[in-house]
């Protein structure tokens, strides 16, 4: 019973732990003015299998289906741990508190965020073949 009341608590801070706005648009980009998309993904000091492999399989997409896009630098993956002042503003600027996934397309100067962070919490340890689809189907709509 110990286990299971520690299993629930460790799932319903994860869950807190994440952002949950969808979609929203931010003006001025900083970075490559290549990139069309930035992937963030974004943990805690402390982190569970699940944030585990958020990290590892979207590196997977992204090295099995997005290499070129990668290499060219259309595609710009970063890793941050949220824990870290040094990446306090970025998380504050994506709500990130924790774990979170987030693609942040960049068009004519513009912003447009879509927080794939539930997605990925339900799929990506559980279910990784379906985690794998849905990233790589939403990556590819995002460069259209």
């Amino acid at each position: 019973m110990k286990n299971l009341n520690f299993l629930l608590i460790v799932l319903l801070f994860s869950n807190l732990s994440c952002s949950h706005a969808q979609t929203k648009s931010n003006s001025s980009t900083k970075g490559d003015k290549k990139a069309k998309l930035q992937v963030y993904y974004f943990h805690a000091t402390n982190r569970c299998p699940t944030c585990l492999s958020i990290e590892s399989n979207t590196q997977k997409v992204l090295d099995t289906y997005f290499k070129t896009e990668l290499e060219k630098g259309i595609i710009k993956y970063t890793i941050l741990n949220s824990d870290e002042d040094k990446n306090k503003t970025v998380c504050e600027k994506y709500q990130a508190f924790g774990s979170a996934l987030h693609f942040v397309k960049i068009a004519n100067g513009k912003e447009i965020d879509t927080d794939m962070t539930n997605f990925a919490f339900q799929y990506s340890h559980n279910e990784p073949e379906k985690f794998i689809k849905g990233i790589k189907d939403k990556i590819t709509d995002l460069l259209k």
